[in-house]
């Protein structure tokens, strides 16, 4: 029996359609949210209905514009996956391997623990006793001086400056100035009325073994009073470099009445005590930094420091 135009009409549209219900299937499986589908079917057939009524071509046309939507879909979604798809060339760590080959719901491992710091005091050697400078200033510049062992850089910590900033302290001419004795540290400033200042500098490493060593030795000038500090790591917090955990910034001092002349004063660690009843006496072996202190009510102040030393046996 002879086909009629209407029946390849009829088939066409059943391939059609069939097409269109697979792809359909294909983009519900693929699309996210999975209602996309259905969504664009009604919009689609509300078109069609809209063509109808304006005397568009047949039905036909509105599969294949769906099929084409669809398709189109479809290929967005594969393009999407692709992309989030993780790349062979790519490396994946240890944590993300494990992560993923765990169980749904099964509860993360806790992090591990991070290795301790090192202990700057585990492989220190001590100061022979032999060079006892620390620092004359007369190389003009932040840093004392590198005899056995010791570095550091010289600072000028005020309670106005912004944690971290405190600024850099290099030598200036010295009043009375010789020949061999040119240039000191000198500060200066107005009233402070919470810790006060300090000029200061941290061994680096943080802990020093001054122990063949009795004392401090420098020279100063006022006016005013300051506190001298060797400071060991046990009044340090551990944040920053020491090793205490109560009770910090709580060093061995020694008061100092300074006047207007330069005058060479002499410290043993044996003279110097800490705030507070029944102390233990400085131990020298775990030196984190020295510093000069002045407090808000010692403010304003003018002082000017040179020549220190460690005082030998």
């Amino acid at each position: 029996t002879a086909r009629t135009p209407e029946d390849s009409t009829m088939t066409t549209n059943d391939d059609e359609r069939r097409a269109f219900d697979r792809l359909l299937d294909a983009a519900r499986k693929e699309a996210p949210p999975a209602e996309l589908g259905e969504r664009l079917q009604e919009q689609l057939a509300y078109r069609a209905r809209l063509e109808r009524l304006v005397g568009s071509p047949p039905a036909a046309r509105g599969y294949r514009a769906a099929a084409l939507a669809l398709a189109l879909l479809a290929a967005g979604v594969l393009i999407l996956l692709f992309a989030l798809k993780p790349r062979a060339d790519v490396a994946i760590t240890a944590e993300q391997a494990a992560s993923a080959s765990k169980p749904a719901g099964s509860a993360a491992a806790p992090p591990a623990p991070a290795p301790p710091a090192d202990d700057p005091c585990r492989s220190i050697v001590p100061a022979a006793g032999s060079e006892p400078l620390i620092d004359d200033f007369e190389d003009g510049d932040d840093a004392i001086r590198p005899f056995e062992g010791r570095a550091g850089f010289w600072r000028w910590a005020r309670e106005i400056d912004a944690p971290g900033t405190a600024p850099a302290l290099i030598p200036v001419p010295r009043p009375e100035a010789t020949r061999t004795n040119r240039l000191a540290q000198h500060v200066k400033g107005g009233l402070l009325v919470d810790w006060g200042a300090t000029v200061e500098f941290n061994f680096r490493p943080a802990c020093y073994d001054a122990s063949n060593y009795v004392g401090v030795s420098f020279q100063a000038r006022g006016p005013g009073r300051i506190y001298f500090a060797p400071r060991e790591r046990a009044v340090i917090p551990v944040a920053e470099g020491g090793s205490c955990q109560s009770d910090c910034y709580n060093p061995h001092v020694a008061k100092i009445d300074l006047d207007g002349s330069w005058r060479t004063y002499q410290l043993r660690f044996s003279d110097l005590r800490q705030r507070g009843m029944g102390k233990p006496a400085l131990d020298p072996q775990h030196l984190h930094s020295l510093a000069f202190m002045i407090r808000p009510e010692d403010t304003p102040y003018d002082v000017w420091l040179d020549e220190l030393r460690f005082l030998q046996h």
